[in-house]
């Protein structure tokens, strides 16, 4: 008789500062790319602080619930996918279209807190219930009928250390001067500066220290950047050991200059366009601290 295997139960959780949003959610594109139009519906009924603050706790849940689906900011899920509703008793619940319906789990349940201008915000889905095996599985032997020996530790260099939620965001306008191909086109390698940049930000965040960035990898170039166009790049620390930080990064075009329609001419974007995408791996010094150098910050310098 076989049995299913157990899903195991998924948590996400994301903290968030009011002050974070303040600016993005006075920018339509913003709005329409993050929120359902129920949440915005909603809203709009609310004085501007409250506004604020309803706003950081719905994209609070929604880095939540991305999270229990196991996928990335911006891949492949649209933030105005996960709608973050209420019950007639202020209870909020979760309801999925689109891409991020198809990736949803049978039930996902959510809670949103606030103090003073921090929001967070947890969501969990529980595996279905599933009757339980006649039996529990043989431990593992060899052939001698002792137990297999577990396998070896990685080495200490490469063995994964807890990763903390470490972010990094740049909005940059490509000028004209950067211009490098015919048609008035932008060289990806002014993308990967600005990736460079964001990678460093994270290792001085977690390590204090701007780290070398040892290669790329996975990088697509999705679509082309031209002077007048406003990018804005993203950082996310997905992995570390002792000594390697593995970022994720993205670019996306959120303003595009427009030349056909005039030689000043630009539009904002109902939906960002991605143009580059790349994971970094940097490597960052490794600092043995002892009780001595801890509790006496100069005793490495005498």
């Amino acid at each position: 008789m076989t049995t299913a295997t157990p899903r195991a139960v998924r948590v996400g959780l994301d903290v968030l500062d009011c002050s974070e949003l303040r600016r993005l959610v006075e920018r339509p594109w913003f709005l329409r790319f993050s929120f359902a139009p129920e949440e915005l519906r909603h809203a709009e009924t609310l004085g501007s602080r409250r506004r604020l603050e309803f706003l950081t706790g719905r994209f609070a849940a929604k880095e939540a619930v991305l999270k229990v689906l196991g996928r990335g900011f911006l891949q492949g899920v649209a933030p105005r996918e996960i709608c973050v509703e209420h019950t007639p008793r202020g209870a909020p619940v979760v309801r999925f279209h689109g891409r991020a319906a198809q990736l949803a789990p049978p039930s996902v349940s959510v809670s949103i807190t606030h103090k003073q201008t921090v929001v967070a915000a947890i969501a969990i889905t529980a595996p279905p219930e599933l009757k339980e095996p006649d039996a529990m599985p043989p431990p593992t032997t060899g052939t001698t009928g002792t137990t297999a020996p577990a396998p070896a530790p990685a080495p200490e260099s490469v063995r994964d250390e807890p990763t903390p939620e470490t972010t990094a965001f740049l909005r940059v306008r490509v000028g004209q001067e950067e211009a490098h191909y015919g048609g008035d086109l932008v060289d990806g390698a002014r993308v990967l500066r600005l990736f460079g940049d964001l990678v460093t930000e994270i290792t001085i965040r977690t390590d204090g220290d701007e780290g070398l960035l040892a290669q790329y990898s996975e990088v697509r170039f999705a679509a082309p950047v031209k002077p007048g166009d406003y990018i804005e790049a993203r950082a996310r620390l997905v992995r570390r050991t002792r000594l390697r930080r593995v970022v994720e990064l993205e670019a996306h075009k959120v303003l595009s200059a427009h030349a056909g329609a005039g030689e000043s001419a630009a539009t904002v974007l109902d939906t960002p366009q991605l143009v580059c995408s790349a994971t970094a791996t940097t490597v960052v010094p490794y600092r043995r601290t002892d009780t001595a150098s801890a509790l006496n910050p100069v005793a490495e310098e005498t």
